[in-house]
């Protein structure tokens, strides 16, 4: 994913993956790129492409396109000349919402799914650039709500594509393909880096290299942050106890969950997170 050219801040959602920005004429990424989150590209006008996972998938003007950050892709030359609109929405939120035709799994697997130009989107999109930029929790519910409902339409009128071949990929890329997609489904789970790369067939030493050469990022610090966005999520949309919300996203302990939650939103304890960002009762 390219650097954003005018990032909207989302108080400390944005260092979950959360974030909802204007992209304008950011040119080529010099090598692939992952990160744990759903990506929405809504470009205006002009068009790119994407090397994603190993094959080649272009991006058109006037379509609202999905696909999963754990994938590694990239831009391909000349990049992205054009401008419009991007979204990156935590997996764990994306989960919960139980898409039909198995978007989900789907977009796992690697799938870029695109609908057919709508001309409700690019007024639908603006208004959800100044909602993430609002500070009234009611507005940006509302904002997570549509976004919900245009997920659904476009898992509704996209069928299942056939998988595709990949052509000439990395094996480097198609390793971290094959790993972000395993943790993606059992980040809930008790992993150890040792279990991942027996997953993948790894030694664990090297996967731990070539993870983070590909994703800049530890392979314990990537599914840290998917277990962080599931608390996230949870205190936000549930009244579960603390203790409760750090088990059902992965944590052993409180304690472990505690810090790693800290370190994700800027110190904030999940309690004050969630009086933060949900709506006040009536």
């Amino acid at each position: 994913m390219p650097r954003p050219s005018h990032p909207v801040e989302t108080r400390h959602e944005d260092e979950l993956g959360f974030r909802v920005w204007h992209q304008r004429n950011t040119g080529m990424m010099a090598r692939p790129h992952t990160h744990p989150d759903i990506e929405v590209n809504y470009l205006f006008r002009g068009g790119f492409s994407y090397l994603h996972g190993g094959t080649i998938v272009p991006v058109e003007a006037g379509r609202f396109t999905a696909l999963w950050g754990g994938i590694p892709h990239q831009t391909v030359s000349p990049g992205i000349l054009g401008e419009g609109i991007w979204i990156t929405l935590p997996l764990a939120w994306f989960l919960q919402w139980q898409l039909p035709h198995a978007l989900g799994e789907r977009l796992l697997e690697g799938e870029i799914v695109s609908s057919a130009p709508a001309p409700e989107d690019r007024p639908q999109l603006e208004r959800w650039l100044a909602d993430a930029a609002s500070s009234d929790p009611a507005q940006r519910r509302v904002m997570l709500l549509e976004m919900e409902a245009r997920f659904h339409r476009l898992a509704l009128v996209t069928p299942r594509i056939a998988k595709r071949k990949d052509t000439g990929v990395n094996e480097g890329v198609a390793q971290i393909a094959n790993i972000t997609r395993f943790i993606a489904r059992h980040y809930r789970d008790p992993l150890t880096v040792q279990a991942i790369a027996d997953h993948a067939g790894l030694h664990a030493k090297y996967l731990m290299r070539v993870f983070k050469k590909q994703c800049g990022s530890s392979v314990w610090e990537y599914l840290t942050r998917l277990r962080v966005s599931h608390a996230q999520r949870l205190l936000i949309t549930s009244d579960m106890k603390v203790l409760d919300v750090a088990m059902e996203s992965g944590f052993s302990s409180v304690a472990p969950f505690y810090a790693a939650f800290a370190a994700h939103t800027r110190g904030l304890r999940p309690l004050d997170y969630r009086r933060q960002h949900r709506p006040a009762a009536n």
